[in-house]
């Protein structure tokens, strides 16, 4: 990670479209100024032309797109590339399911002897992409750029490989035989969805206002019948508990905390419910920051996005799936997981990864002191309406926390009049600028504008700003990072 990063952000107009960080492999890209958001989201070409890279997800790696080009698309086809025939069959499947998009499963040649792509005809591929992002189950940039120079991509069980395993296990406080590794976040929540639905059919529930593509998951993935309760508190419990008792639920997804108002819902009780109603339940501890919180003896299935402070980089994707070995269904979701689980997340991600996360420990002491101290400081200014982080008003939290742990890394800020003051402190603001979290250098965005852009009004019932700023705090030195915010604050008074 390049020092330049804390000392001199990727935080300017002249940098719109630069990586973050300066990686052939980055996954977030600065986005410096408010009406470079608008673009972005309104495909202004302008705007998108400049960008150098993109999230994986909601994108093509120069490297993916240039293998699609090269190897996959032709004629009146466009295809993608995924990891093995049976992602690939999912893809297909989805698609048929969706729109009644024909789709053809066809061998990535020269590459190895998994790796499959998807095509269909061009006015289906907004549908085959929808997969894409919500699955997440894709074929990496660094798989990419090994077939296109020649090289054999594998998905063994390398020394890396039990390293990152056995890290993950340790955070979850569990043997890593109940630790499952991934190619993204999102593809081990749509793990969690596919084994929920082979154990115990049924709607879902999602608990808590999720990132995006959770929710999509359960209402575009087969059967596509999910309860939404976006506020997550008692009365939200409370319709939980009527509707379990009047029909079917076969789990509930939640966030702790959740994303972006960081939220921490009351699991002991949802826990009380799920015995009561039996129902599973699968819980997704990213923000909690690797270790502050421990959510797995109260949940099934802990879901976990390892893309963010577990690689703390932002230069690799991949995703973590821990089974509860003591809860009621542990032995059916085990079974459904030795029936089709396959390695997915290439060597060559691995070993990025494990890298990455051998310093956690420190990383995350030293993010909790940093978060903690900007948090206090930025409640204490009289342009701040609302600070949205755990220290302060979640009971919950605290009930779930280990020892000497703290609050983790990431909060969201609401500015007062925010019509008037968001855009030019967000301009102002030297940080760096672009989408992810997690990494040992700070960044913000605007979430909502980003995430929600076509459903403002939507996020906005749900208690969710549009003119919310999402920061996750990374590892500069706190009086320099706190002197960055109130600079901003003070172009806004100046105004």
């Amino acid at each position: 990670m390049p020092a330049d990063l804390f000392t001199s952000p990727r935080a300017f107009p002249e940098q719109l479209g630069f990586p973050i960080p300066d990686d052939a492999h980055a996954v977030s890209v600065c986005l410096p100024t408010w009406s470079d958001i608008v673009g972005y989201e309104e495909n202004d070409e302008s705007i998108v032309k400049q960008l150098q890279t993109v999230y994986p997800r909601f994108g093509l790696h120069p490297a993916v797109k240039q293998l699609c080009d090269e190897r996959i698309n032709h004629d009146d086809q466009l295809g993608l590339p995924f990891p093995s025939v049976a992602v690939a069959e999912r893809a297909a499947k989805y698609c048929k399911q969706r729109a009644n998009v024909v789709a053809r499963v066809v061998p990535l040649t020269g590459s190895s002897s998994t790796l499959t792509a998807v095509t269909v005809a061009k006015n289906d591929f907004p549908t085959l992409k929808e997969y894409w992002q919500h699955a997440g189950e894709n074929l990496s940039s660094r798989a990419a750029e090994a077939i296109l120079a020649g090289r054999w991509v594998t998905f063994t069980e390398t020394n890396c490989r039990s390293v990152v395993r056995r890290r993950v296990s340790e955070i979850q406080q569990t043997a890593t035989d109940n630790v499952f590794l991934f190619p993204s976040g999102m593809a081990a929540i749509a793990t969690a969805f596919r084994i929920v639905q082979q154990t115990k059919p049924g709607p879902t529930c999602q608990f808590g206002f999720p990132y995006v593509d959770t929710l999509k998951i359960q209402t575009k993935f087969d059967p596509a019948e999910c309860l939404f309760l976006p506020l997550g508190g008692d009365s939200d419990l409370q319709t939980l508990d009527d509707t379990c008792k009047k029909s079917n639920i076969s789990a509930v997804f939640c966030e702790v905390p959740t994303n972006p108002l960081l939220v921490t819902v009351d699991l002991h009780r949802l826990r009380q419910l799920a015995d009561q109603h039996d129902f599973l339940l699968v819980t997704d501890d990213t923000l909690a920051m690797c270790g502050n919180i421990n959510t797995l003896p109260l949940s099934d299935i802990t879901v976990t996005s390892l893309t963010k402070y577990f690689s703390g980089t932002g230069n690799v994707i991949a995703g973590s799936l821990t089974v509860n070995p003591h809860g009621r269904y542990s032995a059916a979701l085990h079974k459904q997981l030795a029936a089709a689980f396959e390695e997915t997340l290439c060597d060559n991600d691995v070993e990025v990864l494990e890298a990455n996360s051998s310093d956690l420990k420190h990383r995350m002491q030293a993010t909790n002191k940093n978060a903690y101290q900007l948090a206090e400081f930025l409640r204490q200014q009289d342009l701040v309406d609302s600070v949205f982080y755990p220290a302060k008003h979640d009971s919950n939290y605290s009930r779930l926390q280990n020892p000497k742990a703290g609050f983790g890394g990431l909060m969201s800020i609401v500015l007062k009049n925010p019509k008037q003051t968001t855009a030019l402190f967000y301009d102002t603001l030297k940080v760096n600028k672009g989408p992810n979290l997690g990494t040992r250098f700070t960044l913000c965005c605007p979430f909502t504008m980003l995430a929600h852009y076509n459903e403002l009004d939507f996020a906005e019932s749900c208690g969710v700003s549009p003119w919310l700023l999402r920061i996750s705090v990374g590892l500069e030195e706190p009086d320099e990072l706190i002197r960055r915010f109130a600079d901003a604050l003070n172009a806004v008074k100046a105004v």
